[in-house]
């Protein structure tokens, strides 16, 4: 029994020795190497710009130039209902042309059709591949709802915005997916300062908590006096094991973001915390200079200007949703037989003899006409209501934000940043005047002129101070962090790309 639990209690150290190949020093420039190497959620972002720019490019091809076609092969041995009606078989038949939409408005097409067939028939006699070719060229024209392309060019160009958009919003998602990772880095760091404080802050209390048993066992100190200390010592450990458990929730987090770091075991690489405070405090110092909002330094001025367009072109689609829809189409084609009586009794014909009666003849035809699709009733006006409504409110509301989150991100920081400053300074004073305090109470509590209670209060006052600070620190970082994934462009070291 003794020999299975001692395996069993090993096996834990196996799998972490295999699911961990090897330490991985975390550092932002670390981090940044491997987001280069690819993530979900980098590919998220990736597929959104890819699914603006599948829409984009089928709107385009709307308008590309088509090649159709289309051929068939028939045979029959039915008989005719009617002696001098011949059934025609085999019958050979095919169409090849091109077509293009044009954003002006109109549609074109040009092709050719060929009909060859024959038929043998004891009342009229035999056909043999008698052969008609028809050269056609069409035109339709809108001429209301949709004239000179007023809504297909709307249209199109409103398609060619939103991938211009996407990319904006490609480039914006990419730079606030680096930031996320800065931000959970410093959280760490943050972190491991608070859990350095606490383990030196456990030592004292385990010396405290040990001296205090000794002058129990020497009848110097009360039992009540050790009880206070083991709290403390209590206390301190919950503390410790809290942040180790925050920490696990970065670590997790960190492994999110980036899958490849989960074959790893993660540790922090040595950081140098002042310089990047004193590099975020030269950066809002920067930020603070600005008279106005930068918008040089943000990309977001040029998604509302791409919206503000947008909504231009919707309003226009949507206000010709519900009106007629008028045509003016036209055909010119020309049609040529291959059908020469041999003698009498066949006919025979070929593809040759068919572009020979057109070319030597005039066999040219035209059609000319209007067509038109007139909604009856309310309900397409109704529904061009409601679409006018949900895209004016859609696209104004987005304009509206993104200005409004802009404007007040710029305005608001140095205003937050000043005041966390000024939080941080206070907490250091208050610090060092607990560390002197501090110092004088252990005096007078070894002169027993204070009681433990008060010591150890000082003691807890001290480390929520500067534990505070840390949390002040990282929410001065997370501050600019806010600012840098709207204002992605702002020139300061601190604003790593």
């Amino acid at each position: 029994m003794t020999k299975l639990l001692k395996l069993l209690s090993i096996i834990p150290f196996l799998f972490s020795w295999g699911l961990f190949a090897a330490t991985f020093k975390l550092s932002e420039e670390s981090l940044r190497e491997v987001a280069e190497k690819g993530s979900p959620q980098i590919d998220q972002i990736e597929a959104a710009f890819l699914n603006a720019a599948v829409k984009e490019g089928e709107k385009s091809q709307e308008y590309a130039p088509e090649l159709f076609g289309r051929g068939s092969f028939s045979e029959t041995h039915e008989r005719a209902i009617i002696q001098f009606q011949p059934i025609f078989s085999p019958i050979k038949q095919a169409q090849l042309g091109v077509q293009k939409k044009f954003r002006q408005g109109f549609d074109t097409s040009a092709y050719v059709v060929t009909d060859q067939r024959s038929a043998n028939s004891a009342a009229i006699g035999k056909f043999d591949n008698v052969t008609t070719t028809t050269l056609a060229f069409t035109v339709q024209m809108d001429l209301w709802k949709n004239i000179f392309g007023r809504m297909s060019k709307a249209d199109l160009e409103s398609s060619e915005l939103e991938k211009k958009r996407a990319q904006i919003e490609k480039d914006i998602q990419l730079k606030s997916f680096k930031i996320s990772l800065r931000r959970v880095y410093w959280s760490l760091v943050a972190n491991n300062e608070a859990r350095l404080i606490s383990q030196e802050l456990l030592k004292t209390a385990q010396k405290q908590l040990d001296e205090s048993k000794l002058r129990l066992k020497n009848a110097v100190a009360e039992a009540d006096e050790v009880a206070r200390y083991e709290a403390q010592l209590a206390s301190r450990q919950g503390t410790l094991l809290y942040l180790e458990y925050q920490k696990e929730i970065f670590i997790k987090q960190l492994r999110n973001l980036l899958p490849e770091l989960s074959r790893h075991e993660l540790e922090l690489q040595k950081y140098d915390l002042n310089k990047t405070l004193t590099e975020v405090l030269m950066c809002t110092a920067a930020i603070a200079q600005q008279p106005s909002v930068p918008f040089e330094h943000t990309q977001y001025d040029e998604t509302v200007a791409l919206l503000k367009q947008i909504k231009s072109n919707n309003a226009l689609v949507n206000s010709r949703y519900a009106d007629a829809d008028v045509s003016l189409f036209g055909t010119v084609k020309s049609t040529g037989i291959g059908s020469d009586s041999i003698h009498q009794g066949l006919t025979r014909g070929n593809y040759g003899d068919s572009f020979s009666d057109q070319t030597d003849q005039n066999r040219t035809g035209y059609e000319v006409g209007v067509s038109f699709n007139l909604p009856l009733g309310s309900v397409k006006e109704g529904t061009e209501r409601v679409k006018e409504l949900y895209d004016e409110k859609r696209l104004l509301a987005l304009i509206n934000s993104t200005n409004i989150q802009v404007e007040t991100t710029h305005q608001q920081l140095s205003k937050s940043i000043a005041l966390l400053t000024s939080v941080i300074r206070a907490q250091k004073v208050s610090s060092e005047q607990l560390s002197k305090r501090l110092k004088l109470m252990r005096k007078k509590y070894e002169q027993a002129r204070v009681s433990v209670d008060e010591l150890v209060n000082d003691q807890d006052a001290l480390l929520n101070s500067e534990l505070t600070t840390i949390e002040t620190q990282l929410q001065i970082l997370n501050t600019l962090f806010d600012y840098l994934v709207i204002f992605t462009e702002t020139p300061c070291p601190f604003n790593r790309n």
